[in-house]
């Protein structure tokens, strides 16, 4: 950390996409593939250099894995993340916490997929795979991203023999389907991420309880919390952190949370609220 102006520093919480980075889905697709490779804009990466730079801590809070984040966006100056919507904690090298899915919990998903004719992209930190179970509508087409892809259970094990996932993504429009199963409503927390996807997660995968930790594995508890966020997913730590700012894209659910519902991620809302709040010049 650089010296900075204060003499406390702050710890800033920030979602990547819909926050940091905005998506034409419009123009670029519709796919959670369309996603990855964007970066947030020249201003919002300045604002992070700045704010780092000031001698804050700025960490990342996304519902991606390490893997599929950008090192563009990696080398902005971060001092840890979140990832996986809050089931992995890691503080520079330090994990603070792990999640995963059983692997009995993987095969009984994949049964229920089956059973049901529903789409999954089961997802961790070593790989995300693609399930299209062979109950699927015929010409039923991928709508989730470019990876390997399993029909059967069997051949999910064998593209991934640890089954080491943390959440599996569905579509909106397969969300009835989902709602058909008493094991997957009971035994999961089921999130709007956005882009039309929604999230299947463990109970105790949160991201306001991942801030905490966060927040208490710092060498000196900072001055104040700030978490960025525009999806469902979001709003632990937007209720968790001592000021939740809302982007103005957001769902309104997280605008209703939030303390300040700042500029929509495509007019650089993150760099605007850091200079309102007085962070950045």
């Amino acid at each position: 950390m650089s010296e900075g102006i204060f003499s406390v520093a702050s710890a800033f919480f920030f979602d990547v996409d819909g926050t940091l980075i905005y998506h034409d889905l419009e123009h670029h697709g519709t796919k959670v593939g369309d996603v990855v490779g964007q970066l947030p804009s020249e201003r919002v990466q300045e604002a992070i250099r700045e704010l780092v730079a000031a001698g804050h801590y700025a960490f990342l809070a996304t519902g991606r894995g390490m893997h599929s984040v950008e090192q563009d966006i990696l080398d902005l100056g971060f001092s840890g993340a979140i990832t996986m919507n809050g089931a992995r904690a890691q503080l520079g090298d330090k994990v603070l916490f792990d999640v995963r899915l059983y692997p009995e919990q993987v095969e009984r998903m994949a049964e229920e997929a089956t059973r049901l004719g529903l789409a999954m992209a089961f997802e961790g930190p070593e790989a995300s795979i693609i399930f299209l179970p062979p109950t699927l509508d015929e010409g039923y087409e991928n709508p989730f991203y470019e990876s390997s892809i399993a029909h059967t259970f069997e051949e999910l094990r064998e593209l991934l023999p640890s089954l080491n996932f943390t959440k599996v993504i569905i579509t909106r429009e397969q969300e009835e389907l989902y709602r058909q199963s008493p094991y997957l409503v009971e035994n999961f927390v089921h999130l709007s991420s956005g882009f039309k996807f929604h999230e299947l997660v463990l109970p105790e995968v949160d991201k306001g309880f991942a801030l905490e930790l966060m927040v208490e594995a710092l060498p000196e508890p900072p001055d104040r919390v700030f978490a960025f966020g525009d999806s469902e997913n979001d709003l632990g730590m937007i209720k968790a952190a001592d000021v939740g700012v809302a982007m103005g894209n957001s769902e309104q659910v997280l605008k209703d949370a939030a303390d300040v519902v700042c500029e929509s991620s495509a007019d650089d809302g993150v760099a605007l609220e850091l200079e309102r709040l007085g962070f950045i010049s």
